[in-house]
């Protein structure tokens, strides 16, 4: 067939194509980077109309928890000769909670992509739709161009998480005595947002989160940084010693590819279905061995060999996540 023309809705706001932004696509590591596959095209999901899907043979639908309802029924009226592709958003623990519209969602679907390989069986008793555990392309040698030597790293650990959302990295990396950090939001006042952040967190102020992760805190030696353009925080943190995350989700686990390609060890879980892959020396069965994981750090910090031989991931073990393959997957499993 020819080449077909894709439209990904997805959560963050706004319309774009490809062509657009292409200077993007070596280190889009979300489910954006569908859209650089296909050379496609990009409306935000609440924004979208049904006239906004016709002329398209694809649309791959972000089901935003958010969205579900507005995507249900876009996905009733859709053109009758549109291939939809809901991609699961998010943990898979989301949705073991029943939910309204969701199975409407799914069963709409001509092919569910989910994002975790643990949970494609479950998926597939929700839907009459077919499920294929596929996740996103991912630009493994754009980013792997941002890295930094070992030699060149400083003696610091980044822990993974928005720190208001899990404190479990901090109560296992603090008594090894050396820098730790991690990320807070800033709150934007933009007027599409007021509304919603001033119901949300109850303040306009932009540093209300990173005062808050202070006050909870409490720790000189820990430093909170502000969200930052991917190019930025892949040179960052690809000069820390090592990554901790300690992910109780079933979602696409970005963080350990990140780390993957950037060559730098991370300690993380099971769940993130690329550990076993990528890390499988410091992959914890879950996010409450602590004091493993605090063996596993002081191990890195203090045995070179090991910290040389879990930093040496293969570009080539990337192989199964590059576009052009995850395009070919995608296809097949519409159209076979």
């Amino acid at each position: 067939m020819s080449e077909p023309r894709v439209l990904l809705l997805g959560g963050n706001p706004g319309r774009w194509k490809a062509s657009e932004k292409i200077h993007e696509a070596s280190t889009m590591n979300s489910g954006e980077a569908w859209v650089f596959a296909f050379n496609g095209d990009f409306v935000q999901n609440l924004q979208a109309r049904v006239s906004d899907l016709h002329g398209y043979d694809i649309v791959i639908a972000n089901a935003d928890s958010f969205a579900v309802k507005h995507l249900l029924e876009l996905s009733d009226k859709r053109p009758s000769d549109c291939k939809w592709v809901t991609l699961l958003e998010g943990d898979a623990l989301d949705y073991i909670k029943p939910r309204p519209y969701i199975r409407g969602l799914l069963d709409n679907s001509d092919l569910v992509n989910c994002i975790n390989i643990h949970t494609e069986l479950y998926f597939r008793t929700m839907t009459s739709a077919p499920v294929r555990y596929l996740g996103f392309p991912y630009p493994a040698e754009g980013i792997r161009a941002l890295s930094t030597p070992i030699y060149e790293r400083r003696r610091e650990i980044f822990l993974g998480p928005m720190l208001l959302s899990r404190w479990s990295e901090y109560f296992c990396a603090r008594d090894l005595g050396i820098k730790l950090y991690g990320y807070e939001n800033r709150i934007t006042r933009k007027w599409r947002t007021i509304r919603k952040n001033l119901q949300k967190h109850g303040s306009l102020n932009p540093w209300h989160l990173h005062e808050k992760a202070k006050s909870l805190y409490k720790e000189p030696n820990f430093s909170i940084l502000r969200e930052e353009p991917l190019p930025d925080f892949f040179r960052r943190n690809g000069g820390a010693y090592l990554w901790l995350n300690l992910d109780q989700r079933y979602t696409w686990g970005r963080y350990v590819l990140d780390a993957a390609a950037l060559q730098v060890p991370i300690i993380t879980t099971r769940s993130t279905g690329h550990a076993e892959t990528f890390f499988p020396q410091t992959m914890l069965d879950n996010e409450f061995e602590l004091e493993w994981a605090f063996e596993l750090m002081k191990r890195l910090l203090n045995d070179q060999d090991f910290y040389n031989e879990v930093s040496a991931v293969p570009i080539e073990r990337f192989a199964h996540l590059q576009p052009e393959v995850k395009k070919k997957e995608l296809l097949s499993a519409l159209y076979s």
